[in-house]
């Protein structure tokens, strides 16, 4: 039976699929307002699937076949679900704050004064969607430890995840308060990508302090990215002072990731491209996350406007 607070031991049975009708639909009543429970189910289900893998048996000839049918029939090919950035990307970070020794959590992480501000940082800014997806999330006291902080933050982001699974899509147009300087509001699903395209770069600030090569999240991540920041940038400039009405830039991004995007240089208006820019994808969206301050551009047209284009794309990070 779940009590008044927490679904408490029939977490676990839940996981595995083995409550009763009624106690499984209790459960996911009570995690779609507890962070707290939402974020130990998410964290259960990772061990969870890999249960039984010891003592697996060949499928049956015919069943690989039978899958992967209704899989494209409920998803089509090619898609993903709008978590699946953020999910990757909670998890990475989760295990490298995993190997952080106490000192470590100490140290300097550009631009934050040590990765235990960092992560508070972080929390905060995901605390903007979850409040926005109808969570309670546990407060995080100033000055915790950053056990309690990787903690905190972990439970949130998974019972952000849990909870935009379970409503089907039903909340991604809600609007939300996006991270970052500026007040600016978008639809849930684009604070999705906000949210991992914000998660990959801190734990790319986290690998630095480990001595840990960089890792980029792959080709469609970096194309959401590119898209999600490329709607934000003609009002970006225009605040800025450095709009161009009628002008756009001929954005090339190569590798993955990359395409050919015309990017208007000021809000609502007909654009004649006067400017080229040529660079990876990995590299604008480094860029854009204020991670790299001078990027080795191949810039051709108007340099004026491709100057301001690349200065303001360097504001549109989230510290």
């Amino acid at each position: 039976m779940v009590d008044d607070w927490h679904a408490g031991d029939l977490l676990g049975a839940y996981v595995l699929e083995a409550c009763s009708p009624e106690e499984a639909r209790q459960v996911a009543e009570h995690a779609d307002g507890c962070a707290t429970c939402a974020g130990e189910i998410a964290t259960l289900r990772r061990p969870a699937e890999w249960l039984g893998v010891s003592t697996a048996r060949a499928p049956a000839p015919a069943l690989r076949a039978r899958v992967l049918a209704a899989a494209r029939a409920a998803r089509p090919a090619g898609s993903r679900s709008l978590t699946d950035f953020y999910r990757a990307q909670v998890a990475e970070l989760d295990g490298l704050l995993g190997d952080l020794s106490l000192p470590l959590w100490q140290l300097p992480s550009r631009p934050h004064p040590s990765v235990r501000r960092l992560m508070e940082h972080l929390y905060g800014n995901d605390e903007l969607v979850a409040t926005a997806a109808g969570l309670d999330t546990p407060p995080l006291g100033p000055g915790a430890p950053p056990a309690d902080v990787h903690r905190h933050w972990r439970q949130q982001a998974g019972a952000l995840i849990e909870r935009i699974d379970r409503t089907d899509g039903r909340l991604l147009d809600r609007p939300v308060r996006l991270a970052g300087r500026r007040v600016v509001e978008r639809p849930l699903r684009e604070a999705l990508v906000q949210r991992g395209f914000e998660t990959w770069i801190h734990a790319e600030d986290v690998r630095r302090v480990l001595h840990l090569p960089p890792r980029d999240p792959g080709a469609e991540p970096l194309a959401a990215i590119v898209t999600f920041a490329l709607r934000l940038l003609p009002a970006a400039l225009a605040a800025a002072g450095r709009a161009h009405p009628g002008r756009a830039i001929d954005l090339v991004l190569t590798g993955p990731g990359g395409g050919s995007r015309e990017a208007p240089l000021a809000p609502g208006t007909n654009s004649d491209v006067v400017a080229r820019i040529e660079l990876p994808a990995a590299v604008f969206c480094r860029l854009l996350a204020g991670r790299v301050s001078a990027p080795d551009a191949v810039v051709t047209g108007d340099a004026t406007a491709a100057g301001d284009f690349l200065a303001v794309a360097a504001t549109m990070g989230c510290d």
